[in-house]
């Protein structure tokens, strides 16, 4: 090898070196932005023993949820709230400083676009304009002491949900699709881990233009019991608002934090209503899955 040669090796090491540098020093940088939490109670957020509706193993919170409220109660009063997005650091993981005493801790994980009321942890209201979604919780005594306190604490699952599979294809003039649906409750009470008193007018609308068949939208609701049944109007609309397919399904079974599934036809009948929906009935032993239905 020549001199040439062996300067021009040399001189392109360095600059593989510089830039092998200045990647660490990028990733580096990057890591020390990441603040830790800092106070005397630290709360760490993970999932307890569940899978969500579709059947795969999760650990973290940002796997299943967008939102994260943190809450603390003393004595009946909200002294403390902390709300996370999944987009800030440490999501899962939040530090406080509180004084010594016994608290009731409320945590609140969902993906709804807006956050319930918890002013009361008897009385969660989620409302049609926040948005109804998969809900985890967790409600339970800590103890706070003068040294800092780790608390690693597990959410459980609040919801049900009715899983609606669309399988014929969508007309054109066809842009949204609402799932009316009444019968058990928008509220949630962390204490009882149950849905509250109040019977709900649930809704939520998906903006379907453009997609294509098997269509599947999701339903979630609050059992005020173990068991429970909801009455469901499933409307396509055009791009007036106006109701151009439209079936109801009546008295659906539902069972506490599982699917009750329905796949079938929805534009394929002439008319707007059907009254003659056939139901093809299984269940299954696993606890996600509690009753599927053709219509």
């Amino acid at each position: 090898m020549n001199r040439l040669s062996q300067l021009f090796v040399a001189t392109m090491m360095m600059v593989i070196m510089m830039g092998l540098g200045a990647c660490e020093k990028a990733v580096l940088d990057e890591q020390q932005e990441k603040k830790p939490v800092e106070g005397n109670v630290i709360i760490r957020a993970s999932l307890y023993h569940i899978v969500p509706f579709e059947t795969r193993d999760v650990q973290s919170v940002a796997d299943f949820s967008t939102s994260l409220q943190f809450v603390l109660f003393q004595n009946g009063t909200k002294v403390k709230s902390v709300t996370q997005k999944k987009t800030d650091d440490n999501y899962g993981e939040v530090g406080l400083t509180l004084t010594a005493g016994t608290y009731q801790l409320l945590v609140l994980a969902h993906s709804s676009t807006g956050n319930p009321s918890v002013s009361n942890p008897e009385f969660i209201q989620f409302t049609n304009s926040i948005g109804f979604s998969d809900t985890f919780f967790y409600y339970g005594d800590i103890e706070v002491t003068g040294e800092q306190t780790t608390y690693d604490i597990r959410l459980q699952r609040a919801t049900s949900m009715v899983r609606v599979i669309i399988q014929d294809a969508i007309p054109s003039e066809v842009k949204t699709i609402r799932l009316f649906y009444t019968g058990e409750s928008g509220v949630f009470n962390a204490v009882t881990g149950m849905g509250g008193t109040v019977n709900s007018q649930q809704s939520i609308i998906y903006n379907v233009e453009g997609q294509t068949a098997p269509l599947t939208l999701c339903a979630y609701t609050f059992l005020r019991d173990e068991t429970g049944s909801l009455n469901m109007t499933i409307s396509a609309r055009d791009a007036n608002n106006t109701v151009k397919y439209e079936k109801e399904l009546a008295d659906i079974p539902m069972k506490n934090h599982m699917v009750t599934e329905y796949s079938g036809k929805l534009f394929s009948e002439s008319g707007n209503k059907s009254d003659d929906v056939q139901f093809l009935l299984t269940a299954e032993t696993d606890w996600q899955i509690y009753q599927r239905h053709d219509y």
